[in-house]
């Protein structure tokens, strides 16, 4: 009754009521499932918390990474031209291969038949087939045959893209005053490397999204990059040609282990030609190491020899120490300093200032020195530009070494008198004489004349900072002295044998012993051959500086050695700027002529009228003085690249160039000619010379099948 009153119904009989722990294992299991779900959707939440708060920086990166590339557009590198307006550097597009691995499923299939096309081992390209991303470089900057090949094999996942790359139409011409640029457009050496900054264009950044097959899709279009600006020079490449020509013809002649040739404008400063031996095609740099390549006339540093008495003799005639007539008692060749002495090849008694430069004297040299005093020479020096860098556009510059004053001795101010105990540049030299032919007014050499955009507007030009390094009147008073140097007669110059027809002009021989670094001694079987001067005399327009390193064979003297290049490149520069004279400039052949005339004549100058019989009094802790560059121009001698042509004879086989681009027609043309003229774009059309074997041009022509005006014009 009770029960009923409760609400429970009674339990059916033969069975008992269940009991209370059945109903808490029920509980129980509920709870848990419910504690189970909970932590469950906690974990979940903890998870989402973390993929889209916590690590959605990292994972955003990662989805960005898969489906969105940045693409680097490269600038097209500014143009390099000579002082007419004709390309010495260019930039053309050339295939290079590369390839997406995500799309490349037979990797040793593809990676032995690309290795085949490109002569690449499979297995260094099955391993770049290997990476786990989109983009894998193959090769770059492959030829025109080999990228045909590839793009002919349909190759899974391989693709060409066009890169920029340099070209240099005129092969070695100039090559280590233009330097070189690396495979990713930046400059390594010479202008390339001074100008970077300017010839480098500001490339392009775009976002691209991949498609499910990982191309690349940009959504906003083509991104065009920033042009570097072109950067135009003072080098002349008919001028440059003449030199270079002239520089390994002496240089095969003489087996010299190297050479310098350098050529200034007298009115500008600047440079017309800087020519090297041993030198380096800028297409193939690697040569510059094989070579020991260098641009010497600014890298290296030499005693110069007698050279070098033009300008102690313009210091001491400036400061009013000595007259052009002022009489030198020489004593027959022979001078006692101290424990050393020094000697003449002449046995003269008396000479004039002027006879002291045009019978090269070490005697009357070392007696002007000491009228006029060491420290107003060391200062003479100095003003024209000895002892310092002269801030030219090139990398690797010395600045020589002229030593404090209150360290030279008396044997040091006889010998630096005549060239030995301070070093120099050839350009130095050079931008010296140039000086003197400026009237004394004293002009930092150059190569970069300006810097334009890609409109054509200048952006940068030189100005030249000048100052005087000896007065008018003095430079006027050195002109016939160093023009006597070409006397013939019984009291004869050193370089009687040198005609330069048509015109008069100013000159000084050189020939020095260098130093054994071995012995830490002057080495007499070791020379320096050297000339230098500047014509016309009366309005002079060209400087010219010729510098042998280490002549082998009998002639060695400043006169044999240097003295006929020198004339050749004189001669064909005078010519070429239209500069008259009494009668007209002989051809190349004649001048060749009149060179080789030079070497039948015993020498007027020997290392023995340049240096102390005491040959040991240079200080031998002077590492200007001791250091001599190191090549080997045997090995160098006569190189070139397979059938460009043969050194000897200057003849190359002209390849045919029709309907070629232009990157493929400069690679085949380049090395043959001493420069390219291009003018248009697309095919070639047009070439001069036609197809076949014959004489290595001074210029090559080549026109495109659209024309353009992209450059300077030349002013001249």
């Amino acid at each position: 009754m009770k029960e009923k009153e409760l609400g429970i119904a009674p339990a059916p009989a033969g069975r008992s009521a269940p009991p209370l722990q059945l109903h808490r294992w029920v509980k129980m299991r509920m709870v848990g499932v419910a504690a189970a779900i909970v932590a469950l959707l906690a974990a979940v939440a903890y998870r989402a918390y973390g993929l889209q708060i916590r690590e959605a920086a990292h994972y955003k990166e990662l989805a960005e990474r898969q489906h969105i590339a940045t693409v680097q557009v490269p600038a097209p590198r500014g143009a390099i031209y000579d002082a007419t307006g004709a390309e010495l550097a260019a930039t053309a597009d050339i295939d290079s291969v590369y390839a997406n691995p995500q799309e490349t499923h037979d990797l040793g299939g593809t990676a032995e038949r690309l290795g085949r096309i490109l002569g690449v081992q499979a297995g260094e390209i099955e391993a770049r087939l290997s990476a786990p991303r989109y983009f894998v470089w193959i090769e770059r900057h492959v030829s025109q045959d080999r990228a045909r090949a590839v793009r002919a094999a349909h190759l899974e996942g391989v693709h060409l893209t066009p890169e920029p790359r340099r070209f240099y139409p005129g092969g070695t011409l100039a090559g280590p005053v233009l330097g070189f640029s690396g495979i990713d457009g930046r400059g390594l050496d010479g202008v390339e490397l001074t100008m970077n900054d300017r010839l480098t264009g500001k490339r392009m950044s775009a976002a691209a999204l991949r498609d499910a097959t990982g191309a690349l899709m940009l959504p906003d279009g083509p991104v065009e990059p920033v042009p570097g600006a072109s950067v135009v020079l003072t080098i002349d490449r008919f001028v440059q040609y003449t030199a270079e020509r002239a520089l390994a013809s002496v240089v095969v002649e003489h087996r010299a282990r190297a050479g310098v040739i350098v050529v200034i404008d007298v009115p500008s400063g600047g440079v017309l030609a800087m020519a090297n031996w041993p030198t380096y095609d800028p297409n193939r740099p690697a040569g510059a190491r094989d070579r020991a390549a260098r641009n010497r006339a600014v890298t290296d540093v030499y005693e110069v020899g007698s050279v070098m008495k033009v300008f102690s003799v313009a210091a001491a005639l400036d400061a009013g120490a000595v007259a052009p007539e002022t009489k030198i008692d020489v004593n027959g060749g022979k001078l006692r300093v101290g424990s050393t002495t020094f000697s003449d090849v002449h046995h003269d008694s008396v000479l004039t200032v002027g006879g002291v430069i045009k019978r090269s004297s070490n005697v009357g040299a070392a007696k002007i020195a000491q009228r006029l005093g060491r420290d107003a020479l060391r200062a003479g020096l100095i003003r024209f530009g000895f002892g310092k860098k002269t801030g030219i556009e090139l990398p690797g510059e010395e600045g020589g070494l002229v030593r404090a004053a209150k360290s030279w001795g008396p044997v040091e101010l006889a010998t630096i008198s005549f060239g030995y105990g301070m070093s120099a540049t050839p350009v130095q030299v050079a931008a010296g004489l140039a000086a003197i032919a400026r009237g004394g007014v004293y002009r930092a050499p150059y190569v970069v004349r300006e810097v334009r955009d890609g409109n054509g507007q200048v952006l940068a030009r030189h100005r030249p900072a000048d100052h005087r390094a000896i007065s008018e009147q003095t430079a006027l008073q050195l002109r016939p002295m160093m023009a006597s140097v070409f006397d013939g007669g019984k009291d004869r110059g050193t370089a009687h044998e040198l005609v330069l027809p048509g015109f008069r002009a100013a000159g000084k021989t050189g020939t020095a012993y260098k130093i054994n670094p071995a012995t830490r001694h002057y080495d007499h079987h070791v020379y320096l051959s050297s000339f230098g001067g500047f014509a016309p005399l009366d309005d002079p327009r060209v400087a010219v500086l010729v510098m042998i390193d280490e002549p082998s064979g009998d002639e060695h003297f400043g006169s044999q050695v240097a003295g006929p290049p020198w004339l050749e490149v004189m001669v064909e520069t005078l010519r070429y700027l239209g500069i008259s004279a009494g009668r007209s400039a002989p051809p190349a052949s004649a001048v060749a002529a009149a060179g080789a005339s030079a070497r039948t004549a015993a020498a007027a100058e020997s290392p023995a009228s340049d240096q102390a019989s005491g040959s040991d009094s240079a200080p031998a802790s002077d590492p200007e003085a001791e250091s001599a560059p190191e090549s080997d121009s045997d090995a160098a001698v006569g190189e070139g690249a397979p059938g460009e042509g043969d050194a000897d004879t200057g003849t190359v086989d002209m390849p045919d160039l029709a309907g070629l681009g232009l990157a493929e027609a400069l690679e085949r043309a380049g090395a043959r000619c001493g420069g390219v003229h291009v003018r248009g774009s697309g095919r070639v059309i047009e070439q001069f010379p036609p197809p076949g074997r014959r004489r290595r041009p001074a210029e090559c022509r080549i026109v495109l099948s659209h024309e353009t005006d992209a450059g300077p014009r030349s002013s001249r």
